[in-house]
């Protein structure tokens, strides 16, 4: 049984500021750290549910990564240096996904360090339904018939996948209160939770239905500035909608 694993940064516990997601930062060695734990007990869960091979693949950046290939765990492979292409690996071969450490959609209520793909979205609609990274991790894993059977993030992260894909099992790790702040569980509880989560999730497999949309898959962008819609627009494919909003048509995923 093969598992991938889609893992991101924002959404792992005990992360809550932008330095601890920027490499550049010296916070950014407690983020990965962080992130890396989460990611094992997303690997011994897996593997006590059945799983016989595992591989994580970093989305959150090229190298460093978010992921600390000195602390993984020694079950798992991982997939560095290629987060702008990803998610890199996935194919048919594998038998169902899960996600480490994912985040909620730009604009989502109480979410922490929510965005789209990058802070400069101010939204992001697929054939109209709107969504962020996970919608399009759901889609992505979907179109080669892989279900996706885990979700491990912040409180806003875990109700935006459910409501997309129903059934799906998750775990919670932190919530962001109004107007600022964020209430954290425990990462050594988390990793906990996780684990066991992740293991109750294989069962799942073959009982989670796909997400999908029909094509072709008509992907609305709302930039933030004007500058931002302008260079977006560049290119084939590309049609401007308003002064903000670039619209994308594909036919395949």
């Amino acid at each position: 049984m093969r598992i991938y694993v889609s893992c991101d940064m924002e959404g792992v516990s005990g992360i809550v500021d932008w330095k601890q997601v920027t490499f550049s930062d010296p916070a950014s060695i407690q983020g990965r750290r962080l992130a890396t734990l989460d990611l094992n007990a997303v690997v011994e869960g897996a593997l006590a549910g059945g799983a016989t091979e595992i591989v994580a693949w970093d989305g959150h950046g090229n190298f460093p990564g978010a992921l600390d290939p000195e602390l993984l765990h020694p079950a798992a492979k991982l997939i560095m240096s290629g987060a702008n292409e990803g998610p890199v690996g996935l194919d048919k071969t594998c038998d169902a996904v899960m996600m480490c450490g994912l985040h909620a959609m730009a604009g989502a209520p109480q979410g922490i360090l929510a965005h789209s793909f990058t802070q400069a979205i101010a939204g992001f609609w697929v054939n109209g339904v709107e969504m962020g990274e996970i919608g399009m991790n759901l889609l992505g894993a979907s179109a080669l018939g892989l279900p996706t059977v885990f979700l491990c993030g912040d409180l806003a992260a875990v109700r935006e996948v459910e409501a997309l894909c129903p059934g799906i099992e998750t775990v919670s790790v932190k919530q962001g209160i109004a107007p600022y702040g964020s209430l954290v569980t425990s990462p050594e509880r988390a990793r906990a939770e996780i684990r066991a989560g992740a293991e109750r999730a294989m069962a799942k497999i073959g009982k989670v239905p796909l997400y999908s949309l029909e094509a072709p898959y008509r992907m609305t962008t709302r930039w933030r500035t004007v500058e931002q819609a302008e260079r977006a627009a560049q290119g084939p494919g590309k049609k401007r909608i308003d002064e903000f909003t670039v619209e994308t048509v594909l036919e395949s995923l």
